[in-house]
């Protein structure tokens, strides 16, 4: 049985993981290539696809600074 506190957070969580996914492809592909921009795409991407768990876990904060 899930709790009902755990949906908001499983989309960043799957966000996160792909980032992850796509950094595991872009090292492999800078393996298998030579060439290092596979790697600073996959990096961007991995950071840009953290920032929705980054503010998850912010948004109690700012709810209490209110």
């Amino acid at each position: 049985m899930r709790r009902p506190d755990s949906e908001p957070i499983a989309r960043p969580l799957k966000l996160y993981a792909a980032g992850h996914v796509a950094l595991l492809a872009g090292a492999w592909t800078m393996h298998a290539t030579g060439s290092m921009l596979p790697m600073a795409l996959a990096a961007s991407a991995c950071l840009m696809l953290t920032v929705p768990l980054v503010r998850h876990f912010l948004a109690p904060a700012a709810r209490r600074r209110v």
